[in-house]
């Protein structure tokens, strides 16, 4: 499937990040909610400079914090889309209870859903579905919220792939610093000076 390049009236905006486990929630007092909220305040930025289609790829943390922010905001909006991006069928069957009614509620609402692999391939190779997952939904973005540090793009983790891959298409990359929750941004143009 070709990558849609966005134009100036429909930009598009794709997350990436973190799995709750990964944040340290017992220290100096953060929360998930917090996380979310931080999410929230960029995505209404974007918002404000035209976004309207934001993608998520269905998983929990940071996936879902962010698809449940463009659902309030579409609720207040109306004129807001929230695609989902699904690695594999059944990525959500080893989740709890109340994070396979979250996946449910936010899949129901989205305009459009995308399932990229079947269960078949995920045992063959998951690692693969969710990096392909990723690459598909930055292809379709001009933007990428990534709660993360620029510091971290070298490790290894699949935000750090999917960081390193939006550097590669040049894209706009807005961090959300997962512990300060402070935000900073790489443009098109420092992004090229990086990779000279």
């Amino acid at each position: 499937m070709a990558a849609e390049k966005p134009t100036e009236n429909r930009r598009a905006c794709c997350f990436t990040g973190y799995r709750p486990h990964r944040f340290p929630f017992a220290q100096e007092g953060l929360r998930p909610e917090h996380v979310q909220a931080a999410l929230g305040r960029q995505i209404r930025r974007l918002y404000d400079e035209g976004y309207r289609t934001f993608i998520t790829g269905m998983c929990v943390g940071v996936d879902l914090w962010a698809a449940s922010e463009v659902l309030a905001l579409q609720a207040e909006k109306g004129d807001v889309r929230l695609i989902a991006a699904v690695p594999f069928e059944g990525q959500e069957s080893r989740w709890t209870l109340a994070q396979r009614r979250q996946y449910r509620r936010v899949l129901a609402a989205c305009a459009e859903v995308h399932t990229l692999f079947t269960p078949e391939q995920a045992n063959e190779n998951a690692a693969a579905c969710y990096r392909k997952r990723n690459e598909w939904m930055v292809d379709r973005a001009d933007t990428v919220i990534a709660v993360y540090t620029p510091i971290d793009a070298e490790r290894r983790s699949g935000t750090a792939a999917t960081v390193r891959y939006a550097r590669r298409k040049l894209k706009r990359i807005v961090y959300i610093h997962p512990t300060t929750l402070a935000m900073s941004e790489e443009t098109v143009q420092q992004i090229e000076f990086s990779l000279e």
